[in-house]
């Protein structure tokens, strides 16, 4: 056979393309096509080098073992009708098709419609359909040769099964075939390479890459088989670099066939990875500028484009690097400026976030001080993981801007180099040139200032300016709410936290906790800026309230999003606490241990007397009542600033009930803790009457802390106890394990009065109904047990001799007593002091500063 102008036909465009040695068996392509096949029509769309060729050949390999298939592929030289019908002829010839014709073509640009005809009736004699591909139908462009497809595919009927590959859609009107569901399409998304595939392309070529690296190439490649072949061909060694090769095949396969016109729309857009079409018309001046992109999608050139308010065109990324550096080729000042255009359009369109890196690029300050202010990029700049970055970005800004925005920015860039004098020298103008308009473009900047303001505060500033910042953020917040004005969601993280320390000062802990866990700006993020802060914040309050399992989890959560070493410390904290009221002693003490290293550092004076109770603690149940004492006594760093009022008074009343248990605590104290002091000083005294209404007292507090709820309990079942009032005592006791249970509180139980922890070994009931006080972890069987009751005076007299290693006689005599009366007071020392000879009670008096 030759064709219209006496060629032989070349055999080898009527043969599939052989499969390379890596290829990659992709069997949902194979499903997909065996599917398409039963219709009539199937078009294959993708850019070049997306592997469409391969896998419908590979596909077609396998059918031709069970079924008659037919290929072709074209050629610029094959648009023209009578050239393109040979070809497809010789095509259908070679799988078994025979077309009966009158008479050869003649080397026309048309043929008639009795060639149609005859090519039509002859396919419909066949015994069985074929399958007829023809690749690149791209290359294609006379109407008629479409014309003529059209023809057949409607009058061949279930004989003929059409396959078109090419980088575009053919002009086939196919809504009609859509509508009749004659048609399956694969496009461009379909034929990009899954993770896994690209894992097998990686692996012919000789190269593994772990699950991170491999998914990080196969998204920047967006799939794209030509960019992940030639990246193998560089991990296996075949090759020096993947990105030379790939931009120089981006340039000669995708670019090389755009009209001039086209390539320069290209590279005044890809400033933007993300085009909407509005910008494209305005970076080009073209009115038909969605119309060109939305062709450019189909031939590759972007990724995808997606649909909302309007088209949004998004640029293949290694596309798109190729027309950057052309972009980086011209002169600087035409970069910039196209930057600056494209910022002034996000402006009017109100997408402020998408303005700020075009206005940084093209150095529009002013812009872009107004993108950050009024485009809640502020808190990004305060805290976000690109502080950093964006300090960077805005060090050339010069600082005699005159608007409240730009210095604004200047004050959020220098706080978050630590430059606090330059922050509040520029938050200060910010201040000034903000005014006093309530408009709505001044609620934003408002809102801004107190952000920053409230930032600057929180590193260090005294609890009155901390208050301060924090009661100004919240009529911001108010006036924002009058104007409808929703305040973006870090902003009030940030004013949720300034409040809840203002209250933790003032010791309002569940007013603290209802401030961190109202939150009108919705659910939170944890990668937010200060997200991990709140919940860290969050699960200290928590905490110190007594809701141990909530506190537990958000720690967790806390950790797991923690940003610097305060976050971390203060999670550690959390679980420090939540362990020891458990009373798991040696996981508390690990916790303690790593929050204490970060707070050195990075001192804090809240979080740091947290930790100094829970050592004390820790260090009490281990028996080392000296270094209990010390943990307490240690004054917090310098750059922590002092302890709040309450948290003070609470350390106070711990560390004198370990020098001197039972003694009342120093009038004038306001917390629970020092009320409770003083319920256990009456009790230890014998006067039960008093501790019981000193408790009583106290649990009409609303909102008491579990573990003073608890300790309570157990002061009013002492005093029961020594009121001999035993089913009384049973009852209060049975109360402080119900409020206990839910928590697994176990620290106030174990440390209770000598009598209480008698009745809870006797009593079996008890014992039985609370089942999971008994699995708290013991403290080591070296450990001296600490000391729960006071020496009396005689005691401490007798001590004292003891001391100077007197005998019994010699201290009858010094005292003036005899010595039945010395031995009587001795055994009380030895059992007060939890020791069983004289040398050991004399060691544990020295560790409690008693002697």
């Amino acid at each position: 056979m030759t064709t219209p102008d006496g060629d032989p036909v070349m055999t080898v465009k009527l043969e599939p393309p052989a499969l390379p040695p890596w290829w990659v068996n992709r069997g949902r392509l194979s499903e997909r096509l065996s599917a398409a096949s039963a219709l009539p029509l199937t078009v294959v769309t993708g850019r070049a080098g997306s592997g469409k060729s391969t896998a419908v050949a590979a596909w077609l390999t396998r059918r031709r073992r069970t079924g008659r298939a037919a290929w072709l592929t074209l050629e610029r030289e094959d648009d023209r009708p009578a050239t393109f019908w040979c070809y497809v002829l010789a095509s259908l010839a070679r799988s078994g098709v025979t077309v009966a014709l009158r008479r050869q073509h003649d080397p026309a640009d048309t043929v008639d419609r009795s060639f149609l005809i005859h090519l039509t009736v002859s396919l419909a004699a066949e015994p069985e359909p074929v399958v007829l591909v023809l690749d690149d139908v791209h290359r294609l462009s006379h109407p008629s040769i479409f014309d003529g497809l059209r023809f057949v595919v409607e009058h061949a009927g279930s004989a003929l099964r059409l396959m078109l590959i090419g980088r575009d859609e053919p002009p086939l009107a196919l809504h009609r075939y859509r509508l009749a569901g004659s048609i399956a399409e694969i496009r461009d998304q379909e034929l990009s390479f899954t993770t896994g595939e690209a894992d097998a392309l990686l692996a012919a070529h000789g190269a593994r890459l772990d699950r991170a690296a491999l998914t990080a190439i196969t998204d920047r490649a967006d799939g794209w088989a030509a960019a992940l072949r030639l990246q193998a061909r560089a991990l296996s060694g075949s090759a020096a670099d993947a990105e030379p090769e790939l931009a120089e095949y981006v340039r000669n396969e995708l670019l090389a066939e755009q009209s001039a016109a086209t390539r320069q729309l290209l590279i005044r857009t890809c400033i933007a990875a993300d085009v909407p079409a509005g910008l494209a018309v305005h970076l080009t001046g073209r009115d038909d500028a969605a119309r060109v992109l939305d062709g450019l999608v189909r031939t590759g050139v972007f990724a995808t484009a997606r649909t909302g308010t309007e088209r949004n065109f998004v640029y293949q990324p290694m596309v798109r690097q190729v027309l950057l550096a052309e972009l980086a080729a011209g002169p600087a000042t035409d970069r910039a400026e196209l930057h600056r255009q494209a910022a002034r359009w996000y402006v009017r369109a109100g997408r402020l976030a998408e303005a700020l890196p075009h206005a940084l690029a093209g150095r529009d300050w002013e812009l872009a001080a107004t993108a950050v202010v009024h485009g809640s990029s502020i808190a990004d700049v305060l805290a976000g993981a690109d502080s950093a970055r964006y300090a960077g970005a805005f060090a050339d800004m010069p600082d005699d801007l005159h608007t409240a925005e730009a210095a604004l920015v200047h004050a959020a860039t220098a706080l978050a180099r630590d430059d606090a004098e330059r922050c509040a020298k520029h938050l200060l103008r910010a201040a000034e040139l903000t005014g006093d308009s309530a408009g709505a473009r001044d609620v934003h900047l408002a809102l801004s200032v107190c952000a920053v303001d409230v930032a600057r505060a929180r590193r260090g500033a005294g609890p009155d300016d901390m208050a301060s910042a924090s009661e100004i953020a919240e009529r911001a917040l108010e006036q924002a709410r009058r104007h409808g004005i929703a305040a973006p969601a870090p902003l009030v993280t940030l004013f949720s936290l300034a409040r809840a320390e203002r209250l933790l000062w003032a010791g309002d802990l569940d007013g603290a906790r209802r401030a961190l866990r109202t939150r009108p700006a919705g659910p939170l993020d944890p990668a937010e800026p200060w997200a991990a802060e709140l919940l860290g914040r969050l699960a200290l309050v928590e905490a110190l309230c007594g809701r141990l399992r909530r506190a537990a989890k958000l720690a967790r959560r806390a950790l797991a999003h923690a940003r610097g070493p305060v976050e971390t410390a203060v999670g550690e904290v959390t679980l420090a606490w939540v362990r020891m009221e458990e009373y798991h002693l040696v996981a508390a003490r690990g916790h303690a241990d790593r929050a204490a290293t970060l707070l050195r550092a990075h001192p804090q004076a809240l979080v740091a007397g947290v930790l100094a109770l829970v050592r004390a603690r820790v260090n009490r149940a281990h028996g080392q009542l000296a270094q209990a004492v010390d943990a307490l006594e240690r004054r917090p760093h310098p750059g922590a600033g002092p302890w709040p009022p309450w948290l003070a008074e609470v350390l106070r009343v711990a560390r004198d009930a370990l020098l001197d248990a039972g003694r009342p605590p120093e009038p004038g104290g306001r917390t629970p803790h020092h009320a409770l002091a003083e319920a256990s000083a009456a009790l230890a005294a014998g006067d039960d009457r008093a501790a019981r209404d000193r408790v009583t007292a106290l649990m009409r507090s609303p909102r008491l802390p579990l573990d003073v709820r608890v300790d309570c309990w157990l002061i009013a079942t002492g005093a029961e106890l020594a009121g001999n009032n035993p089913d009384r005592a049973r009852q209060a006791l049975q109360r402080a394990l119900r409020a206990a249970k839910p928590e697994r509180l176990r620290r106030p139980l174990l440390e209770a009065p000598a009598r209480v922890r008698r009745m809870l070994r006797e009593e079996p009931a008890l014992a039985e109904r609370h089942a999971w006080f008994g699995t708290a972890e013991a403290a080591p069987p070296t450990a001296t047990a600490p000391v729960f009751e006071a020496l009396t005076a005689r005691e401490r007299e007798v001590l004292g001799h003891l001391s100077q290693l007197r005998s019994t006689e010699e201290i009858a005599q010094a005292m003036f007593v005899s010595v039945n009366t010395v031995r009587t007071h001795i055994r009380g020392v030895l059992r007060k002091l939890a020791a069983t000879r004289r040398s050991e009670a004399i060691r544990r008096a020295r560790e409690l500063g008693l002697i």
